[in-house]
């Protein structure tokens, strides 16, 4: 029985990872970025912002974002 100290040691193909990161930048080309933090969207609503629901992006849409009281 093989013992697992004699597997050899996984180590990363820079080539590789490059050619799959061009792929991805090759889809996302020409795909709308948010306004606010630059993430590729498929569909920016009418302020051109993605999804997230940050503050931020609450502010940006004109939505005054809710906070909880803090510990009394």
């Amino acid at each position: 029985m093989a013992d697992d100290n004699d597997k050899p040691e996984w180590t990363a193909d820079r080539d590789v990872t490059r050619a799959e990161l061009r792929i991805v930048d090759m889809i996302h080309e020409g795909k709308p970025q948010c306004r606010e933090c630059g993430q590729i969207t498929n569909r920016p609503d009418k302020f051109g912002l993605c999804s997230k629901t940050s503050d931020a992006h609450q502010q940006r849409r004109g939505i005054t974002p809710k906070r909880k009281a803090g510990k009394r």
